[in-house]
């Protein structure tokens, strides 16, 4: 677990010494990378920038919150596999949205939109 106490030489379990220091730095890290996302969104609308800035973050959160970088073997694999099936899932919907037929309809018009002829009797 995250809270167990590290043996030293000596065999005698200690406490992680955790500084506040090093949580500021990441919320700091954190919200430049919200701000980036806030910046990109509006002027350079990116799916693969907005990803990669998504993934940074998450990263961030997962090794230093989530204390992933002190977890046994058995966390890490877990979590190893975990971010392998997100990976699978998402090629699978990006590349079945890429493989998909253009829509038949016109461009811009709208399924209810469409207007039938009436015809007049003379």
């Amino acid at each position: 677990m995250a809270h167990e106490p590290a043996h030293t030489e000596s065999g005698k379990a200690e406490p992680h010494a955790h500084g506040a220091g090093r949580y500021w730095i990441v919320w700091l890290m954190l919200c430049a990378f919200t701000a980036l996302t806030v910046y990109t969104g509006h002027y350079h609308p990116n799916i693969y920038l907005a990803l990669a800035i998504a993934i940074a973050k998450a990263t961030l959160v997962v090794l230093f919150f989530m204390h992933m970088t002190e977890a046994p073997g058995a966390n890490r694999l877990v979590f190893s596999v975990s971010l392998v099936f997100t990976v699978v899932m998402m090629v699978g919907v990006f590349g079945d949205l890429l493989t998909r037929n253009p829509m038949s309809l016109p461009t811009g018009s709208v399924p209810s939109e469409v207007h039938t002829v009436e015809s007049h009797a003379p």
